[in-house]
């Protein structure tokens, strides 16, 4: 298991190193998006309250966005758009997932894909790479598990 966290933590380190200065980000919110002209649609779950391992959280927004190609190249990214899924503490009270449920996030957030989802600056976040999905995106499943192995499937339904 050690062996994993150190090939994992190597890799994140490699991908930094590797983000130019050029490269843009995600939006990390609504308002962010609608600013920038990057948002798609919202999503509103059944349920706001969640539990990844031990920490108890509140869904804040729910949205799907695109990006610009760079910083310098504001056209959009049209290889690609994200489901951004923010979340709060309920007990720190503080945005994003904790850090400690992001180095295990894997064993308790079920994407139901493979390599499409992961941790983008606190946010959780699922990759789309055909706009063809787009079109008919209207509803988003995402299960979360606690420390007891107990799983909650949230259904994210186009506002």
């Amino acid at each position: 298991m050690i062996k994993k966290e150190l090939i994992l933590m190597f890799l994140l380190l490699f991908v930094i190193s590797c983000v130019g200065s050029d490269t843009e980000f995600l939006p990390q919110n609504i308002s962010e998006a609608k600013n920038e002209k990057l948002l798609i649609s919202e999503y509103k779950p059944n349920t706001n309250n969640i539990k990844i391992n031990e920490t108890e959280y509140v869904i804040e927004e729910a949205f799907t966005t695109f990006k610009y190609i760079s910083k310098s190249n504001k056209n959009i990214n049209k290889n690609f758009f994200a489901f951004i899924l923010k979340i709060k503490n309920i007990k720190s009270n503080n945005s994003g997932i904790s850090s400690n449920d992001q180095v295990y996030y894997n064993k308790f957030v079920n994407f139901y894909c493979d390599n499409c989802g992961g941790i983008d600056s606190d946010n959780i976040v699922l990759i789309y790479n055909d706009l063809k999905t787009l079109k008919t995106l209207d509803t988003i499943k995402i299960s979360f598990k606690d420390n007891l192995n107990k799983e909650k499937l949230i259904i994210f339904d186009k506002k």
